[in-house]
């Protein structure tokens, strides 16, 4: 489920190591974390979700509880801009699961072992992830994503020194990539030193945020604290609330929820794949924007892949909806669906696909297209069609494609966009239909199921 946290905490194996000496000022104290720290941190985090979950603006709500947990080795890397942009780590997990129940409804996941080296990447919209060895499901990075994420934590240190009883505001951006909003009307986030006792700083924080989070409006509230070891210059733990209230959004359902965040955090006494320089310089580079696309794949064995300003909306036995965000407003729609096969090397006629497309539009339809043979790399069959119409005052267009594998396999995909928006829309289109990849079809459902 998105912006649902999940994770467990596991052992972490560690010894301290001794950084050098504490930098001190007569009573106060510098807390940071260098950013040419080359240590390698175990990190464990358990999350407790519970609250509601809204579908629809007048629908009941349902229950959701989430209990999750992940473990990892992490080491930071030298971002490639400022501010957010400046965060970056690699890591390699070790366990990341967790069981999701919605009303009564319980699923469970687990990151695969072949996608357990991940980039983080800090970003003012939240801490992007994204595999070195393959692409996640919307899923897999739901189920990675957590609110207080151990990169994002060391952006609430103050950059000056302070003493005990000081008390500091966090950039908007780190409060930003906090939370994971993709934008804020307003809020802050204060921090402040309450103690230091036996070499530990515990720091109390706090804070508001009103914003947007994947095109829904949001409300955020964070309290808790974090604690930073003097001598070994890292944050250790932090015992974290976030509460969330979210309007039901073009792509995501509205949320009350509580999220209870634990984390710990230490120096790791065996690297792993971290001890790879091949595995550091692969993470330290800025990749293709296509090694961050999403990986999708239906229950009828046909996947693509997508550049996340699409959205999985919902997917059933007969269809999968994904909806186009742009800057946090829905663009589109596209309804993917699987035909029934024709012989290797054939399809369905193209007289028959435009039938069909004039029967489901009716008389919303005011033009349509004859159709055009588009080019494919991969000796796809692709025909596209374009009709123009009206849903009761508002002008749209649908884009249609018939799309058929040489081994006779077919699917059919319908985009649905206000005329106006065509122009943002874009090639956006092309970029699902040119990654379908046709698997063997899978056996008959059982009668009765």
């Amino acid at each position: 489920m998105r912006q649902t946290a999940r994770f467990v905490c596991l052992a972490l194996s560690g010894l301290l190591l001794m950084g050098p000496s504490i930098a001190r000022s007569a009573d106060k104290y510098k807390l940071e974390e260098p950013v040419d720290d080359v240590r390698v941190f175990g990190v464990g985090t358990r999350v407790d979700v519970s609250g509601k979950l809204l579908v629809a603006p007048k629908a009941e709500p349902l229950s959701q509880s989430v209990s999750a947990a992940l473990s990892y080795r992490e080491r930071r890397l030298l971002g490639p801009g400022a501010e957010a942009e400046s965060f970056r780590s690699v890591r390699e997990y070790e366990t990341a699961q967790a069981e999701i129940n919605v009303d009564s409804n319980k699923t469970a996941i687990k990151l695969p072992d072949p996608l357990k080296l991940i980039v983080a990447q800090g970003r003012p919209d939240g801490v992007e992830l994204y595999g070195l060895a393959g692409l996640l499901t919307a899923n897999e990075l739901d189920l990675i994503r957590s609110p207080a994420d151990s990169l994002a934590l060391i952006a609430l240190l103050p950059n000056k020194e302070v003493e005990v009883g000081d008390e500091w505001t966090v950039p908007g951006w780190a409060f930003q990539m906090l939370t994971a909003l993709d934008a804020v009307i307003k809020g802050e986030l204060k921090c402040k030193l309450e103690s230091i006792e036996k070499g530990v700083a515990r720091i109390r924080m706090n804070g508001k945020l009103e914003g947007a989070a994947v095109g829904s409006t949001t409300e955020v509230t964070v309290s808790g604290f974090y604690s930073y070891h003097l001598e070994g210059k890292y944050i250790s733990d932090t015992d974290f609330v976030q509460l969330e209230t979210r309007a039901v959004g073009p792509v995501s359902p509205g949320l009350e929820i509580k999220a209870h965040i634990r984390l710990l955090r230490q120096p790791a006494k065996v690297p792993g794949r971290l001890g790879d320089r091949k595995v550091i310089d692969q993470a330290s580079e800025e990749p293709d924007e296509s090694a961050k696309y999403i990986r999708f794949e239906s229950p009828w064995n046909i996947g693509l892949q997508h550049g996340r300003h699409w959205h999985l909306f919902k997917v059933d036995e007969n269809v999968a909806v994904f909806r186009l965000l742009d800057q946090g407003n829905f663009v589109a729609q596209c309804d993917m669906a699987s035909i029934a096969a024709a012989k290797p090397g054939e399809h369905l006629p193209e007289q028959t696909f435009l039938s069909d497309i004039r029967r489901s539009l009716g008389d919303r339809v005011r033009s349509m297209s004859k159709g055009d043979v588009v080019p494919s790399s991969d000796r796809k069959f692709v025909f596209k069609v374009m009709a123009e119409g009206l849903v009761g005052e508002r002008a749209m267009t649908w884009v249609f494609y018939l799309v058929a594998d040489p081994s006779g396999r077919q699917a059919s995909l319908m985009f649905s966009v206000d005329t106006s928006l065509v122009p943002t829309m874009g090639k956006h289109d092309r970029e699902l239909v040119d990654s379908l990849k046709f698997g063997p079809a899978p056996p008959p459902r059982a009668a009765g199921r």
